[in-house]
């Protein structure tokens, strides 16, 4: 695997779309970590250099995507973070670049990453 495209976090309770959504990504030549839960992304986060992306789900027990978005914002966390939900479109959704539908289209996806990871990662 070549890190040097940077590491993409994945934030999703469903284990089965989690862990299809790292394999794509590890096959796609980026480092990949994966999240159950907000709580975990925000621990993960303290853990790893800061990734070039996030793909967050909303609806997720312990912690939702909303609440870890609100204290994302309060860390000043600047990766950017590309919504991942069943609903066709979220509106107000704060400080967020993107939004895929779920089930992910992959080429979607693979748009996501050359717009969000090809530059260089943001500065904190």
């Amino acid at each position: 695997m070549d890190s040097a495209r940077g590491a993409v976090l994945v934030v999703d309770d469903d284990a089965g779309i989690r862990e299809s959504l790292l394999e794509f990504l590890e096959e796609e030549g980026y480092e990949a970590f994966g999240a159950e839960n907000g709580r975990r992304a925000l621990e993960l986060l303290e853990e790893i250099e800061s990734p070039r992306l996030i793909l967050l789900d909303l609806m997720m027990p312990v912690m939702d995507g909303w609440q870890f978005l609100a204290e994302r914002a309060r860390r000043a966390q600047r990766s950017p973070v590309v919504l991942l939900s069943g609903l066709a479109f979220i509106q107000g959704a704060p400080d967020v670049a993107d939004f895929l539908s779920k089930p992910v289209n992959f080429e979607k996806l693979r748009g996501c990453l050359e717009r969000f990871c090809r530059r260089p990662p943001a500065t904190v």
